[in-house]
């Protein structure tokens, strides 16, 4: 299980390198009110579907409410070989 966890600042600084996947895994209305900017919104309940999809030579940055469903999506998917990240503590509800 390979996988980081990153302060906002380094967040924002791996947002800011290319070849990079950005995804929300709050809920959709909360995601259509306010996202980071090239956010894409997916299900951590439907992540079976979703991670055949990704590129493996994407770094993967996940967020959601507080941290704890983007954990749960980066051991999967680091646990699948992808190079991923989950931000600590998440973006809150907004």
């Amino acid at each position: 299980m390979r996988y980081q966890l990153l302060s906002k600042s380094e967040f924002q600084h791996a947002m800011s390198r290319g070849n990079t996947i950005l995804i929300d895994l709050r809920e959709p209305e909360v995601y259509r009110r306010w996202h980071l900017p090239g956010a894409v919104n997916k299900s951590y309940d439907n992540i079976h579907e979703w991670a055949g999809e990704l590129d493996h030579n994407a770094r993967i940055l996940l967020y959601c409410s507080h941290g704890n469903e983007s954990i749960l999506a980066a051991r999967y998917l680091g646990s699948r070989g992808f190079q991923v990240a989950s931000l600590i503590g998440g973006v809150g509800k907004r």
